[in-house]
């Protein structure tokens, strides 16, 4: 009896094997501890390339502030756009106060008085 149970288990074994070579998962009959559960993860290095801007994103970003530095226009819409309402924000006096006309300035002149 003991015969018939041990070979059930090899052909049990013998079919999970060739299962796993047919499906292309891992065979460990004895459960030993392996790192495949971390090579079944999604990679991450392409999401973090992905969340860094490229050098010449980078340097993209830089443009407007270096054509000033060189003295030659270079036209940025989107910096035309906030120029502009920037201005008409000012225009309905809800721009930004003067340096020195803030909140704090103007409560440390009321406790000097």
């Amino acid at each position: 009896m003991m015969k018939g149970g041990l070979a059930q288990v090899a052909r049990s074994l013998k079919v999970t094997e060739i299962s796993s070579k047919i499906f292309g998962n891992s065979f460990n009959p004895t459960g030993a501890r392996t790192g495949n559960y971390i090579l079944r993860q999604n990679f991450r290095g392409e999401h973090m390339v992905r969340y860094y801007p490229s050098q010449l994103e980078r340097d993209l970003i830089k443009v407007p502030r270096l054509s000033r530095l060189v003295g030659e226009k270079m036209y940025d819409p989107e910096e035309i756009d906030r120029l502009n309402v920037n201005d008409k924000r000012k225009a309905r006096g809800k721009g930004a106060p003067k340096k020195g006309e803030g909140k704090r300035a103007t409560l440390a002149k009321k406790k000097k008085k």
